[in-house]
């Protein structure tokens, strides 16, 4: 049983807290787990698509300065995107949320890729991936009714366009792909800030 999809939304009594512990129990016991540095990201459920591939309402993104960084939007359609920009480039005194041409968006890359989110759904979703701590904050989550949500293409497109004009960018707390994550799923999160702030900790030496 999944524990994000066993309908732990609030407190729900001592049955259903005991019925969640026992759920989890074999697996703790039982099953190799992931280290913390290896489990994957949103970022790591990614592939490269075609122009012509791109679906209304996805997480879009490419990779800059031979992939130094990567940049995030939402496709709406039509070629459009929007995304967390200044007029013509990522960066400037004029960053906000607009509405751009795909072509405007790729600004000279050569491919665009697609942030899986099903899949990266379907991987939380498996306890067996996960150390005490990891299945421990899941179940949690699932309790209190804070697993992953997945807006609809069209609502993520909406949620996309009730923000254009918006500014308050912020390379650590509100960048690029905060913006195009929380359109998706509600959740302002950036997996290369997340990387960044790992690699600087794996470096401090041991005291």
């Amino acid at each position: 049983m999944s524990i994000l999809g066993s309908g732990f939304g609030g407190f729900g009594g001592f049955g259903r807290t005991k019925s969640l512990v026992e759920s989890i129990a074999p697996a703790i016991i039982a099953t190799p787990r992931i280290p913390k540095k290896s489990r994957k990201k949103a970022c790591d459920f990614i592939h490269t698509v075609s122009d012509s591939e791109l679906k209304k309402g996805d997480v879009i993104g490419v990779h800059r300065i031979g992939g130094v960084y990567d940049h995030y939007g939402i496709y709406t359609g039509r070629g459009k995107v929007i995304h967390f920009s200044n007029e013509g480039s990522d960066f400037g005194g004029d960053i906000r949320v607009r509405r751009a041409t795909l072509s405007q968006f790729k600004n000279g890359a050569s491919n665009v890729f697609v942030v899986d989110f099903e899949a990266y759904r379907d991987y939380l979703e498996n306890p067996e991936l996960f150390d005490f701590e990891g299945l421990f904050k899941l179940a949690i989550d699932s309790f209190f009714g804070n697993e992953l949500t997945l807006y609809s293409p069209e609502e993520t497109v909406e949620r996309a366009e009730s923000q254009l004009g918006h500014e308050g960018y912020n390379l650590v707390f509100n960048n690029c792909e905060h913006f195009a994550v929380w359109c998706k799923t509600g959740k302002r999160e950036s997996s290369q800030v997340k990387n960044f702030i790992e690699a600087i900790v794996s470096r401090r030496p041991n005291i």
